[in-house]
């Protein structure tokens, strides 16, 4: 494990290790549903989920997020239920921890306690900007910025492999899937992107940064 677990002590680990447990969430399975109990603070090792707000309509996308997020962080102190729905994008494997040994440790463990905090803080400031995004950029600068940020944090690559479908882009940057098609056909167009099958190539990150901070 990384990020606060590395504050733990050998001993705390060693706690950690005998109340979790380890899962495969298969493609489109369902990881957490929103107003559930949570007993379990859930860890993603390795994979690809989408956070989002269920709806009678359809559903509104909070996030997209791969190894080292905690699911149900939120709710420690807050309900003690999941505030939000989960569901794997690709296979997923994740680490289930005991909600109570979760806040054994913040009470035991200020620098552990601190770390998540810090954590905490910059998952919030992510979802200002994604609301400044919104409300502020037209439908090509938020296309823009999603394509940088799956380059960039999520697949950490380029080329990349857009594990993630239309439907589901469309619904991150309050579109519709029609336009997601067509916006792709654009920045091709213009030599900023390369498609091949579900190949995404940034030919012209330069330009593309500049859709995100202007468009």
């Amino acid at each position: 494990m990384s990020g606060p677990f590395k504050a733990l002590t050998a001993q705390e680990m060693k706690r950690v290790d005998s109340h979790r447990t380890e899962i495969t969430y298969r493609k489109g399975e369902t990881i957490c549903k929103q107003g559930s109990f949570v007993s379990n603070i859930l860890f993603i090792k390795k994979g690809l989920v989408k956070i989002y707000l269920e709806d009678q309509d359809h559903p509104t996308i909070l996030s997209v997020q791969n190894d080292g997020y905690f699911i149900g962080l939120q709710s420690l102190y807050n309900g003690n239920v999941f505030h939000y729905s989960a569901e794997a994008i690709e296979d997923t494997d994740l680490c289930l921890v005991d909600v109570n040994i979760f806040k054994g440790l913040i009470e035991e463990n200020a620098i552990f306690g601190a770390r998540l905090i810090q954590y905490l803080n910059e998952d919030t400031v992510h979802t200002y900007n994604r609301f400044h995004s919104h409300t502020q950029k037209q439908i090509h600068g938020r296309f823009a910025e999603i394509l940088l940020y799956l380059q960039n944090e999520i697949y950490e690559s380029n080329p990349f492999n857009l594990t993630i479908s239309k439907k589901d882009l469309a619904e991150i940057i309050s579109t519709s899937s029609e336009s997601i098609s067509r916006l792709f056909s654009e920045l091709k167009n213009e030599g900023i992107l390369k498609e091949k099958g579900k190949e995404i190539t940034v030919v012209d990150e330069a330009r593309l940064e500049q859709i995100s901070k202007f468009g």
